[in-house]
This record gives C-alpha cells, structure tokens and sequence, in this order.
C-alpha cells in the first residue's frame, strides 16, 4: 500500500489517514509504502517562488528542499512505530531522511522499518537542473536531486543496510512530446517549472550502472549488489522464496551476465519509450548476456526472443521478512 505525503491536492493524504492506514497495514500485514515529502510546506513554497519570477527548472529543487523530506520521513517512522506497522520509505535522497531511518532500526525496528534510494541519486545534484536553457528539465523528478554530501551518504546507506534496496523509480516522459505523435511531455514547463511533468527514465541502466560504479569501484560486494536489486525486493514485497533466489522450486529467472562487456549508454540504443537518457554517453562496463523467465529464454544479446502475453500473475504472501 503505498501513500503520498506530498502532491496536496492531487494525492496527498493527511496525519489521520496515513496513521488509520498504517493501523490496518499492521493488522493484516500489508506493507505501508510512503513517498515522503511535506506537501503542505512545499504547496506554500512553490507559489511563492512562481510569485517572484523564478521559473526556472532549477526551482523545482530549491522548493522541495531536503529539509522538509527528512521531515516527513521522521513523522511517519513515527507513526509507523505507534501503529506497530512496517514501513518502507520510497526514493529516499539524502542524508537526513536517512538518519531517521538508521536510528528507528537501532530502537529495535530493524525488521519493520525500510528503505530505498534510486540509482540517479548517485550520479546527479541540483546543479543539474541548472544547466542551460531548459536543458535541467531532463532532471525534474520528486524528490529532487540534493548533493554530493548526499551521494556519499546514500553510498554508505547502501553499504551498511541502512538502504535495503537501489530502484529506479521509473517514470520517463519524453523531453520533446507533442510531435510525431508522442504524447506532452516536459516542455510543458517551459515557461514554469511548477509545471514540469515529474520523472526521469532509468530502468534500463540500473543495473550497468550499479555493478560498474557500485561493484567494480569497490563500493559494494557483488553479493550485495544481487540483494539490493533482486533477493531483497523480492522478500519484502511477497515474491520470496518463487523470486529472488536461485534455489529448488524457486521460477528459474535467471539473468546470465557478461563482467566484461563494454557499453555506452544512448537513448538511441536504449529501449526505453523515451528521447532521451540521463546518462547519455556514459561508458559502463558488465552487461547482462541472456535473460530467461521461468527457465525460458527471452532476451539473447540485444534482441528480445520471448513472446507477449507469457508472464504470470505472481500471488503475494503476506509482509514478512
């Protein structure tokens, strides 16, 4: 069950509701999911800075600062504690929110507290959204990017498993919309960032960039790579032991990888449905070789070899770890 703290408005849920909710997540073991903002602080910030001329996309991270996510993510490890429910905290960016995860699991709530970072939180800051012209619009996504002090603490979140997981947070949208028959897409905030659609692309480089920057840099273990993006999503949303293992009994999805591979990353070669990728250029090294679901192949090399409509519904257990 996942719960917006942020988006006032449109998807924002106030005290009471997110506290009921975790009340019903802890009596029937659903995992409560949140996205950890202050709305109600960034509803006054955004108008503001509108009000003053500053439009540019580079406000869309000055008017979400880090404060106000460690905020919300302290007030709901708090009321995850008093409803007695587990909690995990979605793209988490910075070193404050990550305090207060770290310190609710040395109170004893390692087994019920959790949390994520994204694999661009790594690479990019605000300053991104800085570059010139609307160029900075390619990096609007909530939250926003913060520092490199940042970077070096989700790096040593991940490291001492304060951060169980590195997703994406997909969520692309095409930088040129509205043409050749794309839908908008970021250019609708070209004269505001408030209007900016929210979301970067990157389901395809997580795991390249992971094993290449994360692995091979010495940051991380090859075993704790496989955890972070594979074993422990799957066990803490209801897919292990059928997932995120390669044991017997266990669906054979199996992706063979290939250390030496050398790509550059190009929205050209890319699969994604979007124009355009954060990392544009970036060389990485380890690829993914073959890729089998269930025991059958469906993606040798760089072509897809499986057939549409073969997935299965995968029925969840109940939260436990």
């Amino acid at each position: 069950m996942k719960l917006f703290m942020a988006y006032k408005g449109a998807l924002q849920v106030d005290d009471m509701t997110l506290f009921r909710a975790m009340q019903q997540a802890a009596r029937h073991r659903l995992l409560i999911m949140v996205h950890a903002e202050n709305g109600d602080a960034i509803d006054v910030l955004i108008p503001e800075a509108v009000a003053a001329g500053q439009l540019a996309p580079k406000y869309h991270a000055l008017t979400r600062p880090p404060e106000l996510e460690a905020e919300a993510t302290a007030r709901a490890v708090r009321l995850a504690e008093v409803a007695g429910a587990p909690l995990y905290v979605v793209h988490l960016t910075n070193a404050g929110p990550l305090e207060a995860v770290r310190l609710a699991r040395a109170r004893g709530r390692a087994g019920q507290t959790f949390a994520e970072t994204c694999t661009q939180y790594f690479f990019f800051t605000k300053d991104d959204l800085a570059r010139e012209g609307f160029e900075g619009a390619r990096w609007v996504c909530s939250p926003p990017f913060r520092s490199t002090h940042d970077q070096e603490a989700l790096w040593q979140g991940v490291a001492d498993n304060s951060l169980q997981v590195v997703s994406t947070d997909h969520c692309p949208f095409w930088f040129q919309g509205g043409v050749e028959g794309r839908p908008a897409g970021k250019e609708l905030g070209r004269q505001s960032f408030a209007n900016i659609p929210n979301g970067c692309p990157g389901i395809e480089e997580r795991m390249m960039l992971l094993y290449t920057y994360g692995v091979q840099a010495g940051r991380i273990s090859l075993n704790r790579w496989v955890e972070l993006c594979c074993t422990n999503p799957a066990r803490l949303f209801g897919c292990y032991p059928r997932k995120g293992t390669l044991t017997p009994g266990a669906d054979a999805d199996i992706v063979v990888w290939d250390p030496e591979a050398r790509r550059t990353l190009s929205a050209a070669s890319l699969h994604q449905r979007t124009d355009y990728t954060l990392y544009e250029g970036w060389e990485v090294t380890g690829a993914p070789r073959v890729v089998l679901s269930r025991g059958r192949v469906i993606v040798e090399g760089n072509t897809w070899t499986g057939d549409a409509g073969a997935g299965r519904f995968v029925h969840r257990t109940p939260f436990s770890v």
